[in-house]
């Protein structure tokens, strides 16, 4: 079973890199991000207490440690500094998701508390030896890690996402890259996405291609007949089809890389108040792949005799296109992620109007 998740409003999602991966593991087993951009200014610990300094001082003491140094160019490399500590201290917020990443591996994560100073060692002892390493960095957010995703695996827009030098940085623009490299089915904005995952590492047959996006389209067709009737009896694929062909309104839109393996993104737009198109569209697609949605309020809103005579349509447009050919042939699958660290805020602190105080601030 898969469920269709909603996109949480004004979630916000960054990177913070571990030192090149090297603390990648005790970011996870300690639950935490952190950077080392405050460590030569010896703060006390914070003793758990949320750390929201006035960050006019703080500059202040960051210049007058960059200027110490002597070297070339301190006033720039401050700026840099500051910049880091601000977004890590006012601009990332509880509830955003947060990507780190190692040479092997992307890791997800929500973040659920606020900045802290914290001067104690993360150890990780390694089993092999029993040796450990330490993280040092006593700038630090709580967080809870969700789903390791293997690097080569990633898509060239997540890729390309991560690419930035900086040790913290936003990568908002990419949500949606990252939601379908968690989900198959997820919701925002008014549409409704699908994330198909193409397998196959040898040469990709263009006939399973297209078949796949003549599926994709029949069931974009389908979900939409509400459009035009909701009279069982009145349900047909190939007069709805027509009608769209000659209306040319199809809106389905599919964003696909074939490398052999790859993946096809499509977002259909379901803007309706009733909910209606989110369930079709996703029993439709739980049907191409042989898996139930849930849960899903379906009673009351697609009343069960048009339910059915819409996915029985849709059957016997899988049965024409020979879907589970086209399925074996190109190894398509589903994303299959524990994305519940992600999603459950009960761990979340409670805001702090500190925070809110700080982004007015600066």
């Amino acid at each position: 079973m898969i469920d269709v998740f909603e996109c949480p409003e004004n979630q916000r999602y960054w990177v913070v890199r571990a030192q090149g991966g090297d603390y990648i593991d005790h970011f996870r087993q300690a639950g935490t991000v952190a950077i080392g951009h405050l460590d030569e200014l010896d703060l006390p610990h914070s003793n758990h207490q949320p750390f929201f300094p006035a960050m006019s001082p703080l500059l202040a003491q960051i210049d007058s440690l960059e200027r110490r140094k002597g070297e070339e160019g301190w006033k720039a490399r401050s700026q840099r500094r500051y910049g880091q500590v601000k977004t890590f201290i006012a601009e990332m917020s509880v509830g955003d998701l947060v990507v780190s990443i190692d040479s092997g591996f992307l890791m997800v994560g929500r973040i659920v508390g606020h900045p802290r100073i914290d001067n104690i060692p993360v150890k990780v002892i390694r089993e092999e030896t029993g040796d450990y390493t330490e993280m040092p960095f006593s700038l630090r957010r709580p967080v809870r890690w969700g789903p390791r995703i293997r690097r080569n695996y990633l898509p060239t827009a997540m890729k390309r996402s991560i690419s930035a030098r900086q040790t913290v940085f936003n990568i908002d623009p990419y949500w949606a890259t990252l939601y379908h490299m968690l989900y198959p089915i997820f919701t925002s904005e008014g549409k409704l996405f699908f994330s198909t995952r193409i397998n196959q590492s040898d040469a990709i047959s263009n006939y399973s291609v297209a078949q796949l996006f003549s599926i994709l389209t029949d069931l974009e067709v389908l979900t939409r007949s509400i459009e035009v009737t909701e009279n069982p009896g009145e349900i047909s694929f190939q007069r709805l089809f027509d009608q769209l062909l000659r209306e040319d309104g199809f809106k389905l839109a599919t964003t696909a890389e074939f490398m052999s393996p790859g993946s096809v993104w499509s977002y259909l737009g379901v803007d309706d108040d009733t909910g209606r198109k989110i369930i079709l569209g996703s029993l439709l697609f739980g049907a191409l792949f042989g898996v139930k949605i849930g849960p899903l309020e379906v009673d009351g809103i697609v009343h069960k005799e048009l339910r059915e005579k819409i996915v029985e349509e849709f059957t016997e447009r899988l049965e024409y296109h020979n879907a589970q050919s086209v399925k074996e042939k190109l190894e398509l699958s589903l994303p299959e992620f524990n994305t519940e660290p992600l999603e459950n805020d009960e761990y979340d602190e409670v805001e702090d109007f500190r925070q809110l105080a700080l982004l007015q601030e600066t």
